[in-house]
């Protein structure tokens, strides 16, 4: 399935679904830190480009992509900082659905931080993506539930094109994990340590999701 990431960052959304045997196309990312270091990670083409400044948006339709991926900036919407999601990187995920709009993809999946699900902003992306003919299915997933030793919760949209709203809604119901797994679970007796110790998240007194 040929895919393009948006809002690359540093290629985690690109490497777990090139692991998964997703053909990557191409990504875009305005961050240079980022840039360089997907670079240094992946062959396919990455294009500089600002998403949210763009009003041809030729230059992704062009490659064609069956799925298009990618995590708008969160930090406007983090539990962490001043939130405010009017701070000018929030558009980025109107700009994300109106990206999905003119492109018609057949698949979308959306990532971010599960604060999102409160904002104005995802409430305009998700009503652009329905008017432009898709269902979706949202999702928050705790990596511990989904074979990763790591307590991180995650906001995802998924669409798809002509498919009826909460189409993967068993999809996920059937297949996380009823527990947790652990750092022991993972890694086992391989570091031959009795104890993991697992220290505090937090930041100026809050816990971070």
């Amino acid at each position: 399935m040929r895919t393009v990431d948006l809002f690359a960052g540093c290629g985690g959304m690109s490497l777990g679904f090139q692991r998964a045997g997703y053909d990557l196309i191409g990504a875009f990312e305005n961050w240079k830190p980022a840039i360089n270091i997907y670079r240094a990670n992946f062959n396919h083409k990455l294009y500089e480009v600002d998403l949210s400044k763009i009003a041809d948006y030729s230059i992704i339709s062009d490659l064609n992509p069956d799925l298009i991926i990618g995590g708008p900036p969160c930090q406007d919407f983090s539990i962490v900082g001043k939130r405010d999601e009017n701070n000018g990187r929030g558009i980025l995920t109107v700009a994300y659905a109106e990206i999905i709009k003119h492109t018609q993809p057949e698949w979308f999946v959306m990532e971010n931080v599960p604060r999102i699900e409160k904002s104005q902003k995802l409430k305009t992306a998700k009503r652009i993506s329905v008017e432009a003919g898709y269902g979706l299915t949202e999702v928050v997933l705790n990596a511990c539930y989904c074979g990763v030793p790591q307590r991180r919760k995650r906001y995802f949209l998924i669409g798809r094109l002509k498919e009826p709203d909460h189409f993967m809604d068993g999809y996920f119901a059937k297949n996380r994990n009823v527990s947790p797994m652990s750092v022991y679970d993972y890694l086992g007796d391989s570091l031959q340590a009795e104890h993991f110790y697992v220290h505090p998240r937090r930041n100026a007194g809050i816990v971070q999701e």
